[in-house]
């Protein structure tokens, strides 16, 4: 009885220390928005399981999508682990994802003991398929298409047993090809993702991170104009995340998210899964979601095969915003 009672104390303070950090951080100021403003594929969300509970990462420790939402939760991971995603989109466009993530452990320069830290490297690839050019007066000019890449290099190390920092440096890569005889017009940038993730107490953490740091496009269409060309530069919004995550003993996940931006875009993400582990060490995970507006659900199921663990993870998000919702498929081998 004092156990159950001491968990659901931590379970309480838990989210009361999330609620609390929430209203810290909201403010009266007008609500804005991202919407319009640069890297909006960097905005989807990353990975069926954090979709399915509503695009949420930022306070999950061992997470290998933590490359997106929180260098900081690599430290954490288990066996090295390479991950996949394919969204299905509306319209023609694709978002997909490939990575790797890993701990590491160093030395620490005293004999017989080593750090505790996590890499990653990803590559988020989004486009469309051909799109049909007109001029002011709605006369076509042809097709064009365009990928938007971020490639992710991230790092992570524990400072402390109960605390850990991340960075994520992305290369921000926009092309539109062949838009005028043969000639393209692309930007390369480098902008940054840093992180933290702090554990408290037993089964609770902590996270923030901030998102798009540095990040923009820069234009110059001289390629395509000469001496008529501009030069434009398109900021992306720097986001702002702050999470709890709690982990019963008896399967069940609870966590929950607040996000702000710079435009004064505030959200709130929350979401929980419940995994079942089978005496064959296969797993099968529910889970449903909330995410600014929109609900959305989703499975897992895990296997081992041979010295390897499987994860399948599917999501499906109910959109607000027509003409179709959005499905997501993500698979992972962990070795």
């Amino acid at each position: 009885m004092q156990s159950l009672k001491l968990k659901s104390l931590q379970l309480v303070t838990g989210f009361g220390i999330l609620l609390l950090t929430v209203l810290s951080f909201v403010q009266p100021a007008a609500a804005g928005t991202n919407a319009g403003t640069a890297g909006a594929f960097l905005r989807m969300g990353l990975g069926a399981r954090a979709l399915a509970m509503g695009d949420v990462g930022v306070a999950i420790p061992g997470n290998g999508f933590g490359i997106y939402y929180n260098p900081a939760a690599l430290p954490y991971l288990k066996q090295m682990t390479a991950l996949s995603t394919y969204n299905y989109l509306s319209l023609d466009r694709h978002l997909n994802f490939i990575g790797f993530a890993a701990p590491l452990h160093p030395p620490a320069g005293i004999p017989g003991k080593t750090l505790s830290a996590g890499m990653g490297v990803g590559w988020i690839n989004a486009g469309s398929g051909d799109m049909e050019a007109r001029d002011p007066d709605g006369k076509p000019l042809g097709t064009f298409s365009n990928s938007e890449n971020a490639f992710y290099f991230s790092f992570a190390l524990c400072v402390t047993e109960k605390l850990a920092l991340g960075i994520s440096p992305k290369v921000l890569y926009n092309y539109f090809p062949d838009l005028t005889s043969g000639e393209s017009l692309k930007s390369t940038r480098l902008g940054f993702d840093a992180g933290i993730l702090f554990n408290p107490i037993e089964r609770l953490y902590l996270g923030a991170q901030a998102r798009h740091i540095n990040a923009q496009y820069r234009w110059d269409t001289s390629t395509l104009w000469g001496s008529d060309g501009t030069v434009r530069t398109e900021k992306f919004p720097r986001i702002y995340r702050l999470g709890a995550a709690y982990q019963t003993d008896f399967g069940l996940l609870v966590t929950g998210e607040f996000e702000t931006s710079d435009q004064n875009d505030n959200q709130i993400h929350a979401g929980a899964e419940y995994l079942i582990i089978a005496p064959s060490e296969n797993s099968f995970a529910l889970r449903a979601g909330y995410d600014d507006e929109d609900l959305a659900f989703g499975i897992g199921y895990g296997f081992a095969l041979w010295k390897v663990r499987g994860q399948f993870d599917y999501a499906y998000q109910i959109q607000q915003i027509p003409p179709f919702d959005s499905q997501v498929i993500s698979f992972s081998v962990s070795f």
